[in-house]
């Protein structure tokens, strides 16, 4: 028999996908049905209609996916983010609220069955130095987290950490999921308008597949607690290796304000906040060679000391020095406007597989459009709306870009250092923050003086350091 809560065996994952499957061909059907008798209705009429199905949709993906864990999860987060043709402001915002439940409502699996997995991992010496509080203080796709002491005694005492815990089965249900997104690909394909679904799950594919293997994610978490050790402005929890697995990893643990509750606070202590966010999410690349991959709001905790806290390492991507070469003289070159450089530099990169379909200035066009908001030197306050844009031109239907960048070549690096981008401008448009990001940009690509006194302190940080 399985235990209460743990990920079932195949037949059941079978049945995941056939739900999954019934979702999007109940919805194409629905569509099919809406687009024959639609000469009858006007246009308002029908855009009430199209609006009514996709809501619907959202309601269903919920109740079906909410229950699963791994890729199926990501890939209804993923849509939460896009427009789906959804005909107003106010329908595109019911559709992401009725998507919301699905980033906090992971199904925690039963706490005796992630006891066992841990017991079976640290073995008996190692598992008797924590004491953990049998309750998860976070459930997400591919594992839980939990609350512990370790090496206390009766009288208290001892270091509190957190325990991430794999689920039982995950990296098979994770690659069923893959394969069951697969045949939403195929039922969907068309169905969703304004959404290509192929690099949505070709980007959930690489992602879960790449968290999968904690002991990639402890080295990447260490080399980023050691370099960062001591800095001003942010910290990263310290991993503890001789009690970390393949399956099961142990860092100290930080208490703090979370960042859903720091988008409340006073206007400078968002600002400070975001400059932090934008500061390591996007000049990491340039400290080290690499960068991180997901920021996402539940891994910022804002410290009682002002410092933020930045969790979860498992996609950190390395940027070889000739990538970050090209990355730095093709910013300067948009920053400076020698737009005919930008785009010979983008085609003896390979990025430029058409140029007839993508000459200078559509394809200087389409960079300015998703990077302008950090390229001019001036504050920029960031908005909801704003993101949004910036999304939306990157990668939608109906940007002006979409036709062409779909014939070019986006490589993998920057592929995902341009996620990064627009996952940190959507973090920076929740906090409403303000600040001249292009200025702090600057640091990075000409060495210049600090823009900020934060960049002031990191600045005297390194120079500490170095000495």
């Amino acid at each position: 028999m399985t235990p209460h809560g743990a990920i079932r065996p195949m037949a059941d994952r079978a049945a995941r996908g056939q739900k999954l499957g019934r979702v999007v061909a109940a919805h194409a059907a629905r569509s099919t049905t809406a687009k024959l008798s639609a000469p009858l209705r006007s246009d308002a009429a029908n855009a009430r209609k199209r609006d009514e199905a996709l809501l619907r949709f959202a309601d269903e993906l919920v109740t079906v996916i909410g229950g699963m864990k791994g890729a199926a999860l990501k890939l209804g987060q993923m849509l939460s983010m896009f427009d789906v043709g959804l005909s107003t402001p106010a329908t595109r915002e019911e559709f992401r609220a009725r998507l919301a439940p699905l980033f906090d409502s992971a199904p925690a699996v039963d706490d005796a069955v992630m006891m066992s997995i841990l017991d079976a991992q640290l073995g008996t010496a190692a598992r008797a130095r924590l004491t953990v509080t049998p309750t998860p203080i976070a459930a997400a796709s591919i594992g839980q987290v939990y609350r512990a002491i370790l090496d206390g005694n009766e009288d208290g005492g001892g270091r509190e950490v957190a325990i991430k815990i794999q689920y039982p089965d995950i990296g098979s249900a994770v690659r069923a999921d893959l394969k069951n997104l697969a045949l939403v690909v195929r039922l969907g394909r068309g169905r969703l308008p304004g959404v290509d679904l192929d690099p949505i799950v070709a980007e959930v594919s690489r992602r879960v597949l790449a968290e999968l293997d904690y002991r990639t994610e402890l080295a990447n978490h260490r080399r980023m607690y050691d370099f960062y050790r001591d800095h001003p402005s942010w910290r990263i929890p310290e991993p503890i290796a001789e009690l970390s697995t393949d399956r099961v990893l142990v860092t100290e643990y930080l208490d703090g304000m979370s960042f859903a509750e720091a988008i409340d606070l006073p206007v400078a202590e968002r600002d400070r906040i975001g400059e932090a966010v934008y500061r390591f999410y996007c000049g990491g690349v340039y400290d080290l060679g690499e960068f991180c991959a997901d920021p996402h709001p539940g891994n910022v905790l804002v410290l009682p000391d002002g410092k933020l806290g930045f969790l979860d390492f498992g996609l950190y991507l390395r940027m070889d020095r000739d990538d970050i070469a090209l990355q730095r003289n093709a910013f300067r070159a948009l920053m400076e406007r020698r737009d005919a450089d930008v785009y010979q530099m983008i085609v003896d990169a390979g990025f430029i597989a058409d140029p007839d379909a993508m000459g200078v200035e559509d394809a200087v066009g389409y960079m300015r459009s998703v990077a302008g908001w950090h390229l001019v030197p001036q504050p920029v306050t960031m908005t909801d709306d704003l993101a949004r844009r910036v999304f939306a031109s990157a990668v939608l239907p109906g940007s002006g870009h979409f036709g062409q960048i779909r014939q070019q070549n986006l490589l993998d690096t920057h592929a995902f250092s341009r996620r990064t981008e627009m996952s940190v401008c959507a973090l920076l448009g929740q906090l409403r923050a303000t600040a001249p990001w292009g200025a702090i940009a600057r640091e990075w690509l000409y060495d210049p003086r600090p823009a900020t006194p934060m960049g002031e302190s990191i600045a005297h940080w390194r120079r500490k350091n170095a000495g």
